[in-house]
């Protein structure tokens, strides 16, 4: 019997053909009508029966031939709102692109599921494939939970892996316990009162406001932070007035507060509320406070990250391995991470050449495509694995 790598190896160029058509034709955000057709169809030439539990958000179970436990494994299907600069032969031909690599996520685990089914007898258990959409806007998680991802089956652990160019191929990164940022984005309009620049005090200014509420947020990182932890607030936006002699009726702030440590993160969004309601009040203005995002931190549970270190190992021992490896943006697989053990993988997708090395995220990027073998080769090795070592 080959090993679930040797056998992605010779899917390889499957793989690649899927990746590249889902790439080519980038969607965003909670609705993907191309991909979730496509990843629907795939899935049921495979003879599984899928189901579109929620907008673009697809379920389907492998169900194995002796029972057991239930593992669920995720891949985030949704692009970005950007354009991609390169000259790549299956550029994105839409407005969206995958400079995430979620193309990429998303052809692994259609690969793993292939990969599965071919073994389909021996699996000991169900494996259940969660196919999300709205991943970067933080809302397509919460929308397959609030419609019933996690039962029929009941769902028991989960496992879930990124690609990262900062990492070569061949590498898998990790971390035990809060592994991701939490993410706190905000939006705060402060309502004033306008008048005459000449004359600031018939009026309220938001400016003036905007400016003491920044300078005061900034102390919750300086001095409410332990310098053990790590935090970041930050104003990424400050918009106010139209021209130089009139003080403007309101001033909008936006950005995005980040941490690892739940305990801390809970002070920090005690406090945020505390200091906006309060400098509004020193100066007389009024406040409206929105949440643009709550998302806590993946939470990696220490056993079962150990037990699939060592399925691995069986896989190829020339990986390598970076342990403490802490991913500082933002996954809403979180909210699965919440509910049940759960497992996060970083996995190497740098290019060759270090002169074409950019960033996620980045217009610029160009991922390795030689990781695929290894990304469906870990869903599937880890999932196979784990269900029989936990009945």
């Amino acid at each position: 019997m080959k090993s679930f790598m040797e056998r992605s190896v010779e899917l390889r160029d499957k793989m690649v053909k899927t990746r590249r058509f889902i790439h080519e034709n980038a969607e965003h955000g909670e609705n993907l009508p191309v991909t979730t057709q496509f990843v629907m169809e795939k899935l049921k030439e495979l003879g599984l029966e899928p189901e579109e539990i929620c907008n673009s958000g697809i379920v389907a179970t492998i169900q194995g031939g002796k029972p057991g436990k239930t593992i669920l494994l995720r891949a985030d299907m949704d692009a970005l709102p950007m354009r991609e600069i390169n000259d790549l032969p299956f550029s994105s031909k839409t407005s969206s692109a995958h400079t995430c690599g979620h193309d990429l996520h998303t052809s692994m685990l259609l690969c793993a599921a292939e990969m599965l089914l071919e073994r389909k007898d021996e699996i000991q258990g169900n494996i259940k494939l969660m196919f999300q959409p709205a991943e970067e806007i933080f809302t397509g998680a919460k929308a397959m939970l609030d419609n019933g991802l996690m039962t029929n089956p009941n769902v028991d652990a989960s496992f879930d892996l990124h690609v990262m160019t900062e990492l070569p191929v061949g590498c898998i990164a990790y971390r035990s316990g809060y592994a991701s940022s939490s993410c706190d984005g905000f939006k705060i309009t402060i309502i004033g009162k306008g008048c005459h620049g000449a004359q600031p005090q018939n009026g309220i200014d938001p400016i003036n406001v905007g400016v003491h509420l920044h300078m005061a947020l900034q102390g919750l990182i300086s001095r409410e932070t332990p310098p053990t932890e790590t935090a970041v607030l930050t104003v990424c936006q400050f918009e106010s007035g139209t021209t130089a002699n009139i003080i403007p009726e309101t001033a909008v702030m936006q950005g995005t507060m980040r941490t690892f440590n739940k305990a801390l993160r809970a002070k920090l969004q005690k406090r945020f509320r505390e200091m906006v309601e309060h400098t509004a009040k020193t100066f007389g203005a009024d406040i409206k406070l929105e949440v643009l995002s709550d998302v806590p931190s993946i939470y990696v549970n220490a056993d079962m990250l150990n037990d699939c270190l060592g399925y691995i190992e069986k896989l190829n021992s020339d990986f390598t391995y970076n342990s403490e490896y802490l991913v500082t943006a933002s996954d809403d697989y979180a909210r699965v991470s919440e509910l049940v053990p759960s497992v996060f993988l970083a996995i190497g997708a740098s290019p060759q050449e270090e002169d074409k090395i950019y960033p996620n995220h980045n217009p610029n990027v160009i991922f390795n495509e030689d990781c695929l073998p290894i990304g469906a080769a870990l869903f599937a090795q880890c999932a196979f694995e784990w269900l029989e070592q936990n009945q």
